[in-house]
């Protein structure tokens, strides 16, 4: 046989060799997208289609970070909310033992003492829930949230905590406050006193009604003392109404970020997922076709070979 020959019969052979090869490509790369039911395995499936999802998932990603926030900044208002109806109900229960000592009498030392301790012990439990944490955090001491509110040393109650509320971000450039706090609900404690309220803290309040209790000092107690409790429970009460706006206003913000993750993904799996009817088609023609070329090559390699070689 002729160099020649032999040239154009190895380049034959070379040429049904890389046909099958092409094939068997073909074959598996369908198998595969069978079997993990995506169109995309690898980045050399779809290039352009792998760079868009790359870019999706990096969105996701984003996205589920700021879910992720509003779901804490919801468990900080929650937490918020239900400290704020235990000081609205202590307060209360205070104005009751006021309206009671006010209209009892001063001759009556006993039952004056009775309201008293009371008071005190409600002071106590208000200390307690305005160093309520979420998290390893004081949920009203601020952005500072290291330590509670109150720095309750020699009875002076002054705000320990931050004047800006704490707050996360909620979506690209937008960030929102989680809390009010501990100045706004309970005084700061200087000798201003808290805007639009009396004294300078609830607890000086709830001191000056303690004695005036134990004094008899009846006239204190339905004038100012009263007076200045009342302020001071509408202070929590305005505070419980926005935590309750700040609450409504995260659940926004969480429908909005769960509905942008939604859409993303619907855009990864269209570009991602493999049409499973279309598949199956395909790897059923796929594979007859390389079954047809594999027995094809098969028998012009054989005789074309001994032909080379002889």
């Amino acid at each position: 046989m002729s160099d020649i020959s032999r040239i154009t019969q190895q380049s034959a052979t070379m040429l049904m060799v890389a046909n099958l090869d092409s094939s068997l490509s073909t074959l598996t790369q369908l198998q595969e997208q069978a079997a993990s039911g995506k169109a995309i395995n690898q980045p050399s499936d779809n290039p352009s289609g792998a760079s868009q999802v790359m870019l999706f998932n990096s969105q996701i990603g984003r996205f589920q970070q700021y879910a992720s926030n509003i779901s804490d900044g919801q468990s900080w208002t929650n937490t918020a909310s239900s400290a704020l109806g235990s000081v609205i109900k202590a307060l209360d229960n205070v104005q009751s033992d006021v309206l009671q000592g006010a209209n009892g009498s001063a001759s009556d030392p006993a039952s004056n003492q009775a309201l008293s301790a009371q008071v005190s012990s409600i002071k106590q439990q208000l200390l307690t829930l305005s160093a309520t944490n979420y998290n390893g955090q004081y949920i009203f001491s601020g952005t500072y949230g290291t330590e509670p509110y109150p720095n309750a040393s020699s009875g002076d109650y002054t705000y320990a905590g931050s004047q800006t509320a704490a707050t996360r971000y909620v979506a690209p450039g937008q960030s929102q406050a989680i809390s009010v706090t501990g100045s706004e609900v309970f005084g700061s404690g200087n000798s201003a006193g808290q805007a639009g309220s009396s004294g300078s803290s609830v607890f000086a309040v709830l001191d000056q009604i303690s004695q005036d209790l134990t004094s008899g000092n009846t006239s204190a107690l339905s004038g100012t003392d009263l007076a200045n409790l009342k302020s001071w429970m509408n202070q929590a009460i305005q505070a419980q109404g926005d935590i309750g706006a700040l609450g409504a206003s995260l659940n926004t913000a969480s429908t909005q970020v769960n509905n942008t993750v939604t859409s993303l993904q619907d855009q990864v799996a269209s570009i991602q997922n493999a049409n499973e009817a279309q598949v199956v088609s395909e790897l059923d023609l796929a594979e007859t076709s390389y079954q047809a070329a594999l027995a094809t090559t098969a028998k012009i390699i054989q005789p074309s070979l001994v032909q080379f070689l002889s």
